[in-house]
């Protein structure tokens, strides 16, 4: 026991340990209804400016290897907990085989110690991509019923230069993150960039929402 707790708070592993002991108390508050589930879930399509939720590809960098890898379909606190279990399990067992034998070795023992937190955290990305890869259509699912009905009868603002049947942009303001959304209209040049329209139904086939003007909703 000595052993593993001398692990436990030992570098790398420490700093897992603490992510992990973060999680740990999330879920235990939130078991207990102090917290709610997503109260610490981050929408990644909304936070990228104005990215299209539709065209991932068009992400760069971090926040494009987050949605490459499906992140953005799963709750947040879930990917998070696996890194961060995956990743302690990781760097313990290295740890205990790997970098326990230079722990006197100081220069040593935090070069491999910090080549072991890096390929610990990049496996545990990968694993966790490979995790939730099953429970992805299921969480789309939830979240499209849900959003979809909430939006409905809301107010947009154009963002493209033409909305007609195939194609056009609106965007969805909240009070915090805009949403950016596909919208079509069957009167083709009726919107033009900045005007305001109102989402009458959605399209799960190609995840659109048809919109209609101020005054034909309020049937003036």
């Amino acid at each position: 026991m000595e052993l593993f707790w001398g692990i436990f708070f030992s570098f790398p592993v420490v700093i897992f340990s603490g992510l992990l002991t973060l999680c740990v108390l999330y879920w235990l508050t939130a078991a207990i209804g102090i917290l709610t589930v997503d109260c610490l879930d981050v929408d990644l399509d909304t936070d990228m400016g104005d990215l299209s939720t539709d065209i991932p590809g068009n992400a760069s960098g971090f926040a494009g290897l987050l949605l490459k890898l499906g992140f953005n379909q799963v709750p947040m606190t879930l990917v998070i907990t696996l890194i961060s279990l995956l990743g302690w399990l990781i760097s313990y067992f290295s740890f205990r085989f790997f970098i326990l034998p230079f722990s006197n070795l100081t220069f040593v023992y935090y070069i491999v110690g910090l080549l072991v937190l890096f390929i610990a955290f990049i496996v545990a990305v990968y694993l966790t991509a490979y995790i939730i890869k099953p429970l992805r259509p299921l969480f789309n699912k939830l979240n499209i019923t849900q959003d979809h009905k909430v939006l409905l009868g809301q107010s947009v603002i154009i963002r493209s230069s033409a909305v007609n049947e195939i194609k056009g942009e609106a965007i969805y303001e909240d009070g915090g993150a805009s949403l950016i959304l596909q919208v079509r209209c069957k009167e083709p040049n009726q919107f033009k960039r900045h005007d305001k329209a109102i989402l009458l139904r959605y399209d799960e086939t190609d995840n659109s929402y048809e919109i209609v003007s101020l005054e034909e909703f309020n049937g003036l």
